[in-house]
C-alpha cells in the first residue's frame, strides 16, 4: 500500500502543492526535501515556486508519481501533509492523517522545526 502525502511549500506571497503517491511517511519525506534543497536556490534564498519546481525535478521517476495539486484537501486518500517554509533556514510543519472517535479524519501535527531537526529526528542525520 502507498503512504501519500501533500507537500505544501509556502513564502510570503504564494504557496504550491506536490502530491507524491509512495513513501510519504516522515522518513521518507526528510530524503524528498533533501533532493530537493540540492537542486533549490541555496539558502538563505527561498521561493516557495522554486523550491516546488525542484521537488518536482528531484523525486519525479515516472507518470503519476509526483504531481502538481490545488492542495492537500484536494485528495481524502493522504497520510501524511507537510509545509515547507522559510524561518530562519528551512522549516517543516508535519501533520499525520489521524481518525477520531467517530471516525472523521483529522491532521495532528507530529513536528515543527528546521529541517535539520526534521531530518535528525526522522532519519536520523543532519543535513549537509
Amino acid at each position: 500500500m502507498s503512504t501519500r502525502a501533500v507537500y505544501t511549500f509556502k513564502d510570503d506571497h504564494e504557496r504550491f502543492a506536490v502530491y507524491k503517491h509512495h513513501d510519504g511517511y516522515p522518513e521518507g519525506a526528510a530524503e524528498f526535501i533533501q533532493k530537493a534543497k540540492a537542486l533549490a536556490w541555496p539558502g538563505p534564498r527561498f521561493e516557495a515556486a522554486d523550491f516546488a519546481a525542484a521537488f518536482v525535478a528531484a523525486n519525479k521517476t515516472s507518470g503519476g508519481g509526483v504531481y502538481l495539486t490545488t492542495n492537500y484537501l484536494a485528495h481524502g486518500d493522504l497520510a501524511y501533509h507537510y509545509v515547507i517554509s522559510q524561518r530562519m533556514g528551512l522549516w517543516v510543519d508535519a501533520y499525520e492523517r489521524k481518525y477520531d472517535e467517530n471516525g472523521e479524519a483529522k491532521y495532528k501535527k507530529i513536528f515543527a522545526g528546521s529541517l535539520n531537526n526534521f531530518c535528525a529526528a526522522f532519519e536520523n542525520k543532519e543535513l549537509v
